[in-house]
């Protein structure tokens, strides 16, 4: 049935039953004389010793997913509910700029292990929507089934201190700023890369070698077939690449890494398809400077071609963090990022920062939708990102998050183009919020919460403020 109000009911769902966590909390720890049963046992003798009923529960968890020495596997639920304004528009006139949806996502995975040191990797993945805005698209949609994850791990090879992957998997180097989605088209849903990984770990220098060959075609199909196949587009073309990654950890509190990557984008008949080659080289150091103090800093420089145009572009993502280490496990950390923009008076040559594999939801819901209006979603770039945040466990389960981001561009690439002003270089301001409460290790719920207000980058025909909220429910098994 469609619900033409558009009311998020998760989302509010969830936001009632985080208000009540404090006094849900604060009853546990304190519950009133009349919740306690009296006492069968004889005063004076030793009350025999009991596990918690949920401990039990979870002990037979644990079991039924290892039952025999040779396998694993485990299974969860999101139940996700989404509604935003504006958020590829940022004008409120422009049909369609409310959006409200429910996502559910099953997965399941496994790992099977035949002989010592060879893993089999299975994991299936289906998520279906449900949409009640905008009223001009179906109520459900059924969505795919697919393997998430299949592929074979060989550890120790002739023990040696040699592993390769083989097949559909899951890649993050770093923090995730250039390598962590293989299929930005489909949101949330899967990061999957269609790859072979060789991991060389040198314990005596206590460095790390990575050795990853990419084979990722636009709809996701051609290497491994989806077991519901509906020939929707992951990416928008095929892609091919190579990265070479070198981490080390010799230096106390310190992890030094640097890198090459190689991108080869193919043209397709699809939107925003690309073509080119993109090499980059970088490096990223991750340091503790004091039992307080923090900060990482990554720089990478591009070069190659892309659409016949020469490629040129640098870019630098950091952080620093102080921790107060007390109870509320609280810190404040100050982000900054560049990457470079494309200057609209060289047109032989292209400065924009490609983010490569980096395109998902690191920092923000809005920004990655509204990139839409100028490149493609996700796709980072003609960017400053600066401003503090904020983190603190106010309860032991309860995990709380906030970010105040101004945001710039480098040039004004889309001066030309409506909605776009001719000298304005601010992009705007950025606020979010997250909490997390983990009832067990089995049930967690999250809420989040962004609004997005546009600056002078954007002319009068987009600078409606824009808001994205979520309320999700993760069940695990």
């Amino acid at each position: 049935m469609n619900n033409s109000s558009g009311t998020p009911i998760l989302f509010l769902a969830v936001a009632m039953a985080g208000m009540a966590i404090p006094s849900a909390a604060l009853a546990a720890a304190n519950p009133p004389e009349s919740s306690c049963p009296p006492s069968s046992t004889p005063q004076g003798a030793a009350r025999p010793e009991t596990k918690p009923a949920a401990d039990d529960v979870d002990a037979w968890m644990e079991k039924a997913k290892n039952p025999v020495p040779w396998l694993k596997w485990g299974a969860d639920l999101r139940l996700r509910e989404d509604y935003h304004v504006n958020n590829t528009t940022l004008n409120k006139e422009v049909a369609n700029h409310e959006t409200a949806y429910q996502r559910y996502r099953l997965r399941w995975w496994s790992t099977l292990t035949p002989v010592k040191d060879v893993d089999l990797n299975l994991g299936i993945n289906w998520r279906g929507r449900h949409y009640n805005k905008p009223d001009n698209v179906q109520d459900f949609d059924q969505g795919e089934v697919l393997w998430e994850t299949l592929n074979v791990k060989w550890s120790h090879i002739a023990g040696s201190p040699l592993s390769v992957t083989a097949g559909r998997q899951n890649l993050l180097f770093g923090d995730g700023w250039l390598v962590i989605e293989g299929n930005p088209l489909d949101g949330s849903r899967t990061v999957f890369f269609d790859a072979v990984r060789l991991t060389y770990d040198f314990a005596p220098t206590k460095t790390t070698f990575d050795l990853v060959y990419i084979d990722q075609n636009h709809e996701g199909d051609r290497l491994v077939k989806p077991i519901k196949n509906l020939h929707r587009n992951v990416i928008e073309q095929d892609e091919r690449g190579l990265i070479f990654y070198v981490a080390n950890k010799a230096i106390p509190k310190t992890q030094l890494d640097g890198y090459f990557i190689y991108k080869h984008d193919l043209l397709q008949p699809v939107r925003n398809s690309s073509e080119g080659e993109i090499y980059t080289f970088g490096g990223r150091v991750a340091q503790d400077l004091t039992d307080h103090w923090q900060y990482r800093v990554e720089g990478a420089h591009q070069f190659g071609y892309k659409l016949d145009r020469t490629l040129r572009a640098f870019g630098v993502n950091s952080r620093v963090t102080y921790q107060f280490k007390d109870k509320q496990s609280r810190q404040t950390y100050l982000h900054y990022e560049f990457l470079s923009g494309d200057d609209p008076d060289t047109p032989g040559t292209d400065e924009a920062f490609d983010p490569l594999w980096g395109r998902w939801t690191t920092w923000n819901e809005i920004i990655y939708n509204a990139y839409s209006l100028e490149t493609r979603v996700g796709h980072y770039t003609n960017l400053h990102r600066v401003g503090p945040g904020w983190s603190c466990k106010p309860l032991e389960k309860l995990d709380v998050t906030a970010d105040y981001l101004f945001l710039f561009a480098d040039e004004n690439t889309y001066r030309s183009r409506a909605g776009f002003s001719e000298n304005g270089r601010f992009r705007g301001q950025l606020l979010r919020m997250v909490a997390a409460y983990k009832f067990n290790a089995h049930v967690t719920a999250r809420v989040l919460t962004e609004f997005f207000f546009p600056g002078n980058y954007y002319t009068d025909f987009r600078n409606d403020p824009a808001t994205f909220l979520r309320g999700e429910i993760f069940l695990t098994f």
